[in-house]
Parts: C-alpha cells; sequence; structure tokens
C-alpha cells in the first residue's frame, strides 16, 4: 500500500491529513518533529510527504533540505504547510514544490495530498 508522511507537530492537523489520506487509500505514518522525519524518510519511501515549516528540533525546511541533499527528491510530491505568505516562502524553495496556508480545513489538504499523489504518477 503506498504511504503518505505527515510531518507536523499539531495533532488536529495531523489527524485531518491521515483522513485526506485514507480516502485515497494511503497508509500515513507521522513524525512530530524533523528528526523523526528525516528517520522514517531514510527508512521508508512515501508517495506523498505533508511537512509543517515550523517544527520542533529541526525545521520542515531542515527536512526539505534533507530530501534534496540526501534522497536527490524532485519535491513534486512534497506540500509546505505555512502560516508565512506563501510568495516569500517560495523564494527560499525551489518552484516545483507545493505550498499551502497551514489549515485545519482536511478539504483543502486532501486537494493537496491528491495534487502531490498525481505528480509522481
Amino acid at each position: 500500500m503506498p504511504k503518505l508522511l505527515v510531518v507536523g507537530d499539531n495533532p488536529l492537523i495531523a489527524s485531518a491529513i491521515e483522513r485526506a489520506g485514507e480516502r485515497l487509500d494511503l497508509e500515513t505514518d507521522v513524525a512530530t518533529d524533523g528528526w523523526d522525519a528525516i528517520e522514517m524518510l531514510r527508512d521508508g519511501s512515501y508517495r506523498a510527504i505533508v511537512i509543517d515549516a515550523d517544527l520542533p528540533r529541526h525545521s520542515g525546511y531542515g527536512v526539505l533540505s534533507y530530501l534534496r541533499e540526501e534522497k536527490g527528491d524532485h519535491l513534486r510530491n512534497v506540500i509546505l504547510m505555512t502560516s508565512a505568505e506563501p510568495a516569500a516562502v517560495r523564494e527560499l524553495v525551489r518552484e516545483d514544490l507545493q505550498i499551502i496556508a497551514k489549515t485545519e480545513r482536511v478539504e483543502e489538504i486532501a486537494e493537496a495530498v491528491t495534487s502531490a499523489c498525481c505528480a509522481r504518477d
């Protein structure tokens, strides 16, 4: 079964993303900080990855750096959630990365996850 990785410390948002993944038949792993996410990425393969930019122990940007440097990932299947202005964040990250406003609305998350999953096809 394809897997979804949720990297975030807010249990409400993580739960909403997990429900969105279930609707897409994705098994979900949850990391509550950047270091845990990197450990999971070392050990597994994910159809889509949702990362909160603001994480304890190692930021979401650190996880993105790991993906680029160690995995060589193209990042089309990665969604970065942030409360910062997306245009400002876009200047810091590559163009193929999806950026969405941090939200608890499942519909927006599900749409972003669906888009990330389709990007790999």
